[in-house]
């Protein structure tokens, strides 16, 4: 016969019947279980509060862009293009020749022109010696009379010792007979033969003298400290007139002499401009245009067989070796940037995370002051920052893999992500 097995509950047990008991393996699988459920949780918290702390102290922008020093090569002379060897994105070395200029008989009334100019710049600097040389006579004429001056107040100086050491010894001489005076009548009233009364007027007689010695004394020493004052110069009193046209007249000596070693440095640079396109002209020989450093071509602006004037631009390099990133952010994002703390900066597409340092923090006005700076890239304003101040941030970053590859132009114009820490 099949048994049916019978499950027993609490009111079995009741009534005498055994409960079935857990298995042990169960208990210990569930109680491992909750503590990996709790370890899990402070580790999830752990991680939560790191992360808002690391947002606490850290800024991060995602509006960074790979930006590279760019240098103008311009024209030389005017002429014809008569090969260009430069193509974007091509690497070149420094002195390696970029294109072959022609000269064109406009060279001729290039040279009258550079003549007429100096001719010009002659005329200018002779006037300039001129006024020069009128200007330094007039203060060499007022230094004179300011000597003048100061020889005769040394004379008067002197003279008010003299005057006033008569003074003193006047003063001396009564001081003298009226201590005799006093002394003679003491000695009479001693004896009986006068009053005290005179005694005492002759006394103050005596002391009054004395004072007056002593003012002549000091009026006397401050004399001579005016007079040795004067004579060594240490602290002349010009006329108060004399020295404002001294001082007038030094200033345009100044302004003048600035004038004309600037007109110098015009005519020297007239006189090489002159004798290289004399060069030019009389050998009429293609000038070589050929690369200032070694770099890329960033960007051509003319092509062969063009016709260019001095100075017009004829290509851009780019700087591999002097790349960095930048971003515009807002006043207060600025602010926070600690510019000591280095930098995080995440490109976009590299898996490698760059540590760069803070190279400048600057205030612009507008994104035009930007465009004017010799750089291959203007940073685009973001929008929540249009119509608002801005600051140009830029970061030097170590040399990265992008800067080998020259025809995408040593990674100028890839984006990137900057967190700075803050302070």
């Amino acid at each position: 016969m099949l048994e049916v097995p019978v499950k027993r509950s609490y009111s079995d047990h009741a009534i005498g019947l055994p409960l079935e008991v857990e298995p042990k393996q169960s208990r210990w699988q569930r109680l491992m279980l909750t503590l990996a459920l709790v370890s899990l949780g402070a580790t999830a918290v752990a991680f939560g509060l790191s992360s808002i702390s690391y947002r606490l102290t850290h800024l991060t922008i995602d509006t960074g862009i790979v930006n590279g020093r760019t240098v103008r090569v311009q024209s030389p002379i005017n002429g014809t293009i008569k090969a260009f060897y430069a193509q974007p994105g091509a690497v070149v070395k420094q002195g390696q020749v970029l294109a072959r200029i022609a000269p064109t008989p406009q060279d001729e009334q290039n040279i009258l022109r550079l003549q007429g100019e100096i001719s010009s710049l002659d005329t200018q600097i002779a006037a300039s010696q001129q006024s020069l040389a009128l200007l330094q006579q007039q203060l060499r004429g007022l230094e004179s009379q300011d000597q003048s001056i100061q020889g005769a107040n040394v004379e008067l100086a002197g003279n008010d010792i003299r005057r006033y050491q008569a003074a003193v010894d006047e003063a001396s001489a009564k001081a003298r007979s009226a201590r005799s005076d006093y002394e003679r009548y003491s000695q009479l009233m001693s004896e009986g033969a006068v009053a005290q009364q005179k005694v005492d007027q002759l006394k103050a007689l005596w002391q009054s003298t004395e004072a007056e010695v002593k003012q002549a004394e000091a009026v006397l020493a401050s004399a001579k400290t005016s007079h040795t004052v004067l004579r060594e110069g240490t602290a002349f009193k010009a006329d108060d007139s004399l020295l404002s046209q001294r001082v007038s007249l030094a200033q345009t000596i100044q302004t003048q002499s600035t004038l004309l070693k600037t007109l110098e440095v015009q005519r020297v640079n007239k006189k090489n401009l002159l004798a290289q396109a004399q060069a030019i002209y009389t050998s009429r020989k293609d000038l070589t245009v050929k690369a200032p450093f070694s770099g890329v071509i960033y960007r051509t602006e003319q092509e062969q067989d063009a016709q260019v004037n001095r100075p017009s631009n004829l290509l851009t390099m780019l700087d591999c070796s002097n790349l960095w990133v930048e971003t515009l952010v807002s006043v207060d994002q600025a602010n926070r940037i600690d510019g000591q703390q280095p930098v995080r900066v995440q490109l976009a597409g590299e898996p490698k995370t760059l540590i760069g340092d803070v190279d400048l923090i600057e205030s612009v006005s507008t994104i035009e002051t930007i465009k004017e700076q010799t750089q291959a890239i203007t940073p685009a304003t973001p929008a929540n920052l249009i119509n608002q101040p801005l600051v140009r941030v830029t970061v030097r970053i170590p040399p990265s893999a992008q800067q080998t590859q020259a025809h995408r132009f040593c990674g100028t114009g890839q984006t990137a992500k900057l967190t700075f820490g803050t302070r």
